[in-house]
């Protein structure tokens, strides 16, 4: 790893250092639109390192040693927190990895060991912009938003700031309040699938991350834990939301849940808006 500048091993241009491109990225980062942290006050725009440091669980001299681009054994769940708590796109998020730990997130690996498995980015992207006017969004494995469509910016905005959706919806009060029947209808069902995919991929450590998290912050998660539930996916279920958006009207949606036929780490989702009174619930 080279955070200095220069060519990588192979060939390609590094460009801007790690410290110079983490500098950058607090700097441009809104205090404003991360719940719970405190703007007012501040002497500057962005974020501190104290701020990024406690928004991402890890002491502030820990992360200090990142900004300065010292090599350690950075974890994919650490370097995933401080792309969600920055905002970084995935172009920058893969840029971080790159710098911090000399490789790829775990999900441009899996892919590019795979051929079988590629996923056209730019198609991928079309493809979710097609669905407009419905949101539209796209996680990795364990649930990392990697692409987005602009009405789910709308509809979510921390998706722009905070990109894991379990994360969001298990852990984020917010998310109480916006997913009408929480407990019932969402987080029960999402916990199950998270249960299910740690099943089926025991050894990914992004996966047993997330579970270890989610059960470590939320007593009401560890006991919905406790039933011992799995499901597989989402796709046909009906579910009502209360959105900023909507100005706290409840909107009933039908959730489309996909997979790329290339690849099984992948999932595409599409919530489309339906009339309640033409459904059964």
């Amino acid at each position: 790893m080279d955070s200095r500048g220069g060519r990588d091993e192979g060939g390609e241009p590094v460009g801007e250092s790690l410290p110079e491109l983490l500098r950058a990225w607090r700097r441009r980062a809104n205090p404003r639109r991360i719940p719970g942290l405190v703007s007012t006050g501040r002497r500057g725009d962005g974020l501190t390192q104290r701020d990024v440091a406690r928004l991402t669980g890890v002491s502030e001299r820990w992360y200090r040693e990142l900004e300065r681009g010292n090599e350690a054994q950075y974890s994919s769940d650490f370097l995933d927190r401080i792309s969600s708590v920055l905002g970084l796109s995935p172009a920058e998020r893969r840029a971080l990895y790159l710098r911090a730990v000399g490789r790829p997130p775990a999900l441009a690996v899996v892919l590019e060991a795979d051929r079988a498995a590629e996923v056209d980015e730019f198609l991928l992207q079309r493809f979710l912009d097609g669905q407009i006017p419905n949101p539209a969004f796209a996680t990795d494995l364990a649930w990392n938003v990697i692409g987005y469509n602009g009405p789910l910016v709308d509809w979510f905005p921390w998706v722009t700031y905070r990109a894991n959706q379990m994360r969001w919806a298990l852990l984020d009060p917010e998310a109480r309040e916006q997913l009408v029947n929480w407990e019932q209808d969402w987080a029960r069902p999402f916990l199950g699938q998270i249960r299910y995919e740690r099943a089926h991929h025991p050894e990914n450590e992004a996966l047993r991350q997330l579970e270890r998290d989610i059960l470590v912050e939320s007593p009401a998660a560890r006991e919905m834990w406790e039933r011992r539930e799995m499901a597989e996916h989402s796709h046909g279920d009906f579910r009502r939301l209360r959105l900023p958006y909507h100005q706290g009207r409840e909107v009933a949606i039908r959730i489309v849940a996909l997979r790329p036929m290339r690849s099984d780490h992948l999932r595409v989702v599409v919530l489309m808006e339906v009339d309640e009174g033409g459904v059964g619930s």
